[in-house]
């Protein structure tokens, strides 16, 4: 039987190491990365997207702009105050003998700020139907379904 030198054995040591090292820097270099972008970002590479499939024209794409800008400034208080009740809610977990009138107050304001949410969704996408010529409105139509449906498809895929 041949033996292995001490020689090769410290080289394929070595080389070893260095590439564990190697991935271990791509993998903490590319979690940085991917975790770099922000919700505004993609959203804005969403419209982006959307005003491409769409065939807007600049005054299409403006009038769009300044509706989402509204739309997400009206509708941030609601997330903020759904967020909000979570935290108090859940952080009285520890309390034995919380009352269930308790709990049914914060589900009964949650639900409410996302019915609310919802209509406001709603009316929203009713808007940008509007500003639509009659050629772009089947198209939306049929992206709002299909982006409708992935939220379906992405909360069955977590269970």
């Amino acid at each position: 039987m041949r033996k292995i030198s001490p020689r090769w054995l410290s080289f394929a040591v070595l080389i070893l190491l260095l590439t564990n090292g190697s991935l271990i820097v791509f993998w903490v270099m590319e979690r940085s990365r991917s975790h770099a972008h922000s919700a505004t970002a993609h959203r804005e590479q969403v419209f982006e997207r959307m005003t491409r499939a769409l065939g807007y024209t600049e005054a299409q794409k403006e009038q769009h702009r300044g509706l989402r800008k509204a739309h997400l400034k009206e509708t941030q208080p609601f997330y903020d105050s759904i967020r909000q009740a979570k935290i108090t809610l859940y952080s009285r977990t520890s309390i034995l003998e919380e009352s269930d009138s308790f709990f049914i107050n914060y589900m009964r304001k949650m639900s409410g700020w996302q019915t609310t949410i919802n209509k406001l969704n709603y009316l929203y996408y009713k808007k940008v139907r509007r500003l639509l010529t009659p050629e772009q409105q089947p198209r939306y139509d049929s992206m709002l379904v299909k982006m409708m449906e992935r939220v379906q498809r992405d909360s069955a895929r977590q269970r």
